[in-house]
C-alpha cells in the first residue's frame, strides 16, 4: 500500500514505525512543497492513529527519522535551485516554500 503526504511530521513517523520512504518530488506550480512516497503492509492503519491523533512514537526514531526525511528534502530543493530555502507551519504541516525556478 503506498501513502503520499507532504506533511513533515507524519512522514517523519511514519519512517520511524519502519514504512519505506520510496520517493520524493516536488510539487509542480512554483511551489516548494515536496512530496513523500511511503509504502508499506500497515501503512492505512498507521494513516489513520496519526489522523485520530492516537500516534505514539519512539523519540528517539522520531528524531531520527525527522533528520533524515529534512536532509533529503533539502538536498532535493537545493539540487533544483540552491537558496531561498524556508520551512512554514500549516497546522500539524511543516512545508518547505520558496519560489520554484527550472
Amino acid at each position: 500500500m503506498k501513502l503520499l503526504t507532504n506533511d513533515l511530521y507524519e512522514g517523519a513517523w511514519l519512517l520511524s514505525k519502519g514504512m519505506e520512504l520510496s520517493n520524493l518530488w516536488m510539487e509542480p506550480g512554483g511551489k516548494r512543497s515536496v512530496v513523500f512516497e511511503f509504502e508499506g503492509d500497515s501503512i492505512e492503519g498507521l494513516k489513520e492513529e496519526y489522523k485520530r491523533g492516537k500516534a505514539q512514537a519512539n523519540v528517539y526514531r522520531l528524531k531520527v527519522a525527522m533528520s533524515e526525511l529534512r536532509d533529503r528534502m533539502y538536498a532535493l530543493l537545493r539540487e533544483r535551485n540552491g537558496n531561498g530555502l524556508r520551512l512554514r507551519k500549516e497546522g500539524s504541516h511543516a512545508i518547505a516554500q520558496g519560489t520554484y525556478q527550472k
